[in-house]
């Protein structure tokens, strides 16, 4: 099964991916993490899990935004979509009964195969045949252009994803947020099978990959399984990437919608996982604009009741590193909305919390790992994302950010704070008021 490739995915699920992403502790004792770099240049982290009969392996191919043909937005999107059909091997994956997933995120593609246990033997090779050998066909083609046309072209029909699309393109023109979110009906509609394979060859390549396995296995094991299955895989030249585009000019972007829904975005380039200020960055935007205790929760909802949804997302990424609050509303109140929320970001780059708002930020951040140990998926996706993004530490800077997030002092986070939103962007989209409907 793949992951919802509609662009409205990205809102809500995602709004604390950074909180969730910092907050991971480590390993539990009674398992072990191995690594091992292949000679092909690919980098394979797994990690035992006694508490499961299941196994989810993750790789992220780092082919990110900027290594996308200008012209042809949207193409990682649909390669990956192609490979996640496994037309290459559907009867092993089905015998092997395991489920597919894919997901594009800025700085890589990602695709997740998760079985029973007992299907180890079976599934590196599934993973190097839809990987590395896939099945593109005319057909195929056609059908997944035409359901990503589709829900590219209903992007803009929702409020939050049109706004959120506009911001992204001011900071990062041409490439946008990188994400299933990102493309174009029209390039996606003329892109053809020869240049799906070409992509594909150029850009899919063992020394880009970063391969991670949790589960219920034998580590060792599986380990050798995933070696004897991707060593013999050549590596190839690493494509370039395009240059960073230049943002536009810093300011508020005015744009209308046809709902009875405003939305206020505002926030800036901000800093990749590896930066040494990113915990403090994440321990402000939690202060600022996550739960019940932020501080636009309180000034939006709970003192003046005057918004639907307070978001706040700081991404970690190497290539569109970035950071904004996001708020719905009724369109009579988007005035006071902004005007709130304006404030509250100069306070917040000029005003160090309080002790106690400090403390809760933590907290919050710190709190949540647990979460996300329950499942294989989402242990293996963070394998690989910090060996792919971690720095020179890789897998292993992600146990230690609890403590660097537990360091953080309120200063830090004022600067931290002053690097995202100076300068700042922002998209005002201003919906049709219920009155004015009829």
């Amino acid at each position: 099964m793949r992951r919802a490739r509609l662009p409205v995915r990205r809102i809500i699920p995602l709004m604390a991916v950074a909180a969730a992403l910092l907050a991971r502790s480590p390993a539990a004792p009674d398992s072990t993490t191995r690594q091992r770099h292949l000679p092909n240049g690919m980098r394979v982290v797994v990690q035992d899990n006694d508490h499961t009969a299941t196994l989810v392996m993750c790789a992220l191919v780092h082919v990110t935004a900027l290594h996308e043909p200008r012209g042809k937005a949207g193409m990682r999107h649909l390669v990956q979509n192609l490979v996640a059909r496994a037309d290459c091997c559907a009867g092993e994956v089905a015998a092997a009964a395991a489920r597919i997933s894919v997901s594009v995120a800025p700085d890589y593609v990602e695709l997740n195969l998760s079985a029973p246990a007992e299907s180890l033997a079976a599934c590196p090779d599934l993973m190097r045949r839809m990987l590395f050998a896939p099945a593109f066909t005319p057909e195929a083609l056609a059908a997944e252009r035409a359901a990503l046309t589709r829900s590219l072209a209903a992007r803009d029909e929702v409020p939050a994803p049109r706004a959120l699309g506009r911001f992204y393109e001011c900071l990062y023109p041409g490439v946008g947020a990188g994400d299933l979110g990102a493309g174009d009906p029209a390039t996606v509609a003329a892109i053809e099978l020869d240049d799906v394979r070409r992509f594909h060859s150029e850009s899919y390549l063992p020394n880009a990959t970063v391969m991670a396995l949790s589960g219920g296995v034998d580590g060792a094991v599986a380990m050798q399984a995933i070696t004897d299955a991707m060593s013999g895989l050549l590596p190839g030249a690493m494509p370039q990437q395009a240059p960073e585009p230049l943002p536009t000019v810093p300011g508020v972007t005015r744009i209308t919608g046809n709902r009875d829904t405003s939305i206020y975005v505002v926030g800036g380039r901000a800093l990749p996982l590896a930066a040494p200020e990113y915990p403090a960055a994440a321990v402000g935007i939690t202060a600022l604009s996550s739960g019940m205790d932020s501080r636009l929760y309180r000034a939006l909802r709970l003192e003046r009741a005057l918004a639907y949804t307070i978001i706040g997302e700081l991404t970690p990424s190497a290539t569109t590193p970035s950071a904004f609050v996001l708020v719905a509303c009724d369109p009579a109140r988007l005035d006071e909305v902004v005007g709130v929320v304006d404030d509250e970001i100069a306070r917040i780059v000029s005003e160090p919390l309080s002790a106690a708002e400090l403390r809760r930020a933590k907290r919050y951040l710190i709190g949540r790992h647990a979460l996300r140990k329950q499942r294989n998926q989402d242990v293996a996706h963070y394998l690989a994302l910090f060996e792919l993004l971690g720095g020179p530490q890789g897998f292993r800077r992600d146990p230690q950010l609890a403590g660097e997030i537990a360091a953080v002092d309120a200063t830090a986070v004022t600067a931290a704070m002053r690097r995202v939103f100076e300068p700042t962007w922002a998209v005002r989209l201003e919906g049709r008021q219920t009155a004015q409907a009829d």
